[in-house]
């Protein structure tokens, strides 16, 4: 499946963001630990390093029953710092002499595991006791000049780690949600960020080849995107300089054949008439004729065509849409009659467009020959006008039971030049241009061709106008 770019910049910078706050997250978490972890173990060590000093100083081990109130005055002033702090009192045998807040004999339990700390500036551990954990820290001090006794210092770390999981919880709730906001925003700084490049899409979108091309409002952000408008409006220059250009050449060569083909037919039937003429000669007179006349429609369908494409509808007047249909029908009577074809006509009343009459009779003519070519002997072409379900537009079918177009040349009929199999090899010749010329001039008045067909079973062209509610003056 392929992502927007909105998407993919929303889901790389969600990424990063979440890589970035994710190591983060560890990192301080591990930082706070080790921190916390710091204050208690300094705390310690000075509290044992304290006692350890004042029973060598003022030989408290003299006299037990005065340790006590000492201990108690001295462990007070760390006891503010990370609660209550359990003292052990041994000796070089490692009996335990004396002890302060420590009625479950904790510091005693370490003493007998041998879980002390090891030795160095600071010597602190962790140890667990009764499911629960302590930091521990140790101090030596000599014991009349014969041995050295030991005090142990210990905290509990329940509050401790109390913290540290809040500070985790509230973390691992935070990150997510600082996560999810962030793609969130992503999304809608992308969408900002590309807006004018949707903009321009939907302008891209809107360019049609056959009509003026369209410039791209450059955005006023002067970064990479108004440098993409700016591009693509030099490109659409170059673009309309080369149409411009091939339709201007096409017009003027199509002019330039006109005159001499008009001349070549004026003398080929000039020669004719002339008296004398074999039979194999005016046959191939006649034959040359029939060239020229094709190659003189041609040139005339082009500059028709090239005229089409190069302006629009000079002025929009309101027509009567059945008095045009009855106009071409009563033109194209005698032609449908040659090929002996019924031309049967209905249509509504009050069928009211804006355009240009001429164009439209134009389209209609090509359409309705067409259809009688390609119509059996003895067939029926129907032409009908009727309104829309919205009384909006208005609906032209030519239909006919005829050859039909195959399915993989229906797509086709439109383009220039483009003749089905059955008109190329049949006996009428024609340019390929009349569909063409037809689908310009609806698409010049707002309106919509379209056809469809089965071999051998018949063709239907609709065309539908927008209507207009304006009255046409009869008489």
């Amino acid at each position: 499946m392929k992502l927007s770019i909105r998407i993919r910049i929303a889901l790389y910078v969600t990424f990063t963001f979440a890589v970035v706050i994710i190591a983060l997250s560890f990192i301080l978490m591990e930082l706070y630990e080790r921190y916390s972890y710091r204050s208690i173990d300094v705390t310690l060590q000075a509290a044992a390093s304290s006692v350890a000093n004042r029973l060598v100083k003022e030989n408290m081990l003299a006299d037990v029953s005065d340790i006590t109130e000492d201990i108690g005055e001295t462990v007070s002033n760390f006891e503010n710092r990370i609660g209550i702090v359990r003292i052990g009192v041994f000796d070089g045998t490692h009996d335990e002499i004396f002890s302060y807040n420590d009625e479950d004999s904790i510091a005693n339990e370490v003493m007998v595991r041998n879980e002390l700390p090891g030795t160095g500036r600071r010597r602190f551990t962790t140890v667990s006791v009764h499911d629960r954990k302590f930091r521990c820290a140790m101090a030596n001090f000599e014991i009349a000049d014969t041995s050295q006794g030991s005090v142990i210092a210990l905290a509990s770390l329940a509050s401790t780690q109390e913290s540290i999981d809040r500070i985790r919880t509230i973390v691992f709730i935070i990150a997510p949600i600082t996560i999810l906001l962030v793609g969130i925003g992503s999304v809608f700084i992308a969408h900002r960020a590309l807006l004018p490049l949707e903009k321009m899409a939907s302008s891209i979108d809107e360019i049609q080849v056959l009509k003026p091309l369209g410039r791209l409002q450059v955005p006023g952000t002067g970064d990479e995107i108004a440098k993409v408008a700016e591009s693509f409006n030099d490109l659409i220059e170059r673009i309309s300089g080369l149409i411009d250009s091939q339709r201007n050449f096409l017009l003027d060569a199509s002019h330039e054949l006109k005159t001499p083909l008009t001349v070549i037919q004026t003398e080929i039937e000039m020669l004719l008439m002339k008296p004398g003429l074999t039979m194999a000669e005016r046959e191939n007179l006649q034959q040359l004729l029939s060239e020229v006349e094709y190659a003189s429609k041609l040139a005339v369908d082009l500059i028709y065509l090239s005229r089409l494409e190069s302006s629009a509808v000079a002025e929009m007047r309101p027509v009567d849409l059945g008095s045009a249909i009855d106009e071409v029908v009563v033109h194209r009577q005698a032609f449908a009659e040659s090929r002996h074809v019924n031309l049967r006509v209905k249509h509504a009343a009050d069928l009211v467009v804006m355009g240009d009459k001429s164009l439209l009779a134009r389209a209609l003519s090509s359409i309705i020959d067409n259809a009688i070519k390609f119509s059996r002997s003895g067939g029926e072409v129907w032409v009908t006008g009727k309104h829309g379900e919205d009384s909006r537009r208005a609906i032209l079918t030519i239909e006919d039971r005829g050859e039909g177009i195959s399915e993989d040349e229906l797509p086709r009929v439109f383009d220039k030049f483009y003749r089905t199999k059955s008109s190329r090899g049949g006996a009428e010749r024609g340019s390929g241009l009349g569909l063409s010329i037809a689908k310009r001039i609806m698409e010049q008045h707002n309106g919509e061709i379209t056809i469809e067909s089965r071999l051998n079973v018949g063709t239907t062209v609709r065309i539908e106008i927008p209507e207009t509610r304006i009255e046409i003056a009869q008489g």
